[in-house]
């Protein structure tokens, strides 16, 4: 009598999603200070260059890294507690592309 119908039952949550959320809060918890730490750093780069739009977006991109890997660390969780699991995986990847995009930067630092 309180077996729940199939057509009412909830998918099983996936074990390898549940596992990189684990490893990722591991992560954001390591990482998170080192990025803040590395966001307040890059404000000093502003002085080796004369494209000041280029050090003022590399310095943005830089201070916003802490909050996305923050805020992508929550939402995959949150995503995963609604049982959605291809928005977790999205979520979870979400701050990449501020790291390519800041690593890209300070490969074609423009000289002064």
């Amino acid at each position: 009598m309180t077996d729940i119908p199939s057509r009412l039952a909830l998918p099983e949550r996936s074990r390898k999603l549940k596992l990189l959320l684990i490893l990722d809060t591991v992560a954001s918890l390591l990482l998170i200070p080192l990025a803040l730490f590395w966001g307040m750093m890059s404000a000093m780069s502003t002085t080796t260059t004369s494209d000041a739009d280029f050090a003022n977006t590399y310095v943005l991109i830089n201070m916003t890294l802490p909050v996305a890997m923050l805020v992508c660390l929550i939402g995959g969780w949150i995503a995963f507690a609604l049982r959605r699991e291809k928005s977790a995986w999205v979520i979870i990847f979400l701050p990449l592309p501020w790291l390519v995009a800041s690593i890209a930067m300070m490969a074609n630092w423009p000289a002064t």
